[in-house]
């Protein structure tokens, strides 16, 4: 039986590089992979309007397209009641 290769280790995270390009993302790059992502998981249509419906109030919520690093957890702590 062959072993299987892996990339990392169990428990091994993605290199810094990896977390840099993330933080300079903005969030509607962020949000179009996370949303492919999604849509691989053959969600309902109804579910799939609904994420988009609750991103459009999020950039409301935010102005304009902020990078990721500039999006903190008071952000989120802040927007929730909004919604």
């Amino acid at each position: 039986m062959q072993k299987t290769l892996r990339k990392f280790k169990s428990g091994e995270s993605v290199g810094r590089s990896s977390k840099r390009i993330l933080n300079t993302l903005k969030l509607d790059e962020m949000y179009d992979k996370f949303m492919t992502f999604k849509k691989t998981e053959a969600l309902a249509p109804r579910t799939i309007r609904e994420y988009y419906i609750l991103f459009d109030y999020l950039k409301g919520f935010l102005g304009d397209d902020p990078i990721s690093e500039n999006v903190t957890l008071e952000d989120f702590r802040v927007y929730i009641p909004y919604i």
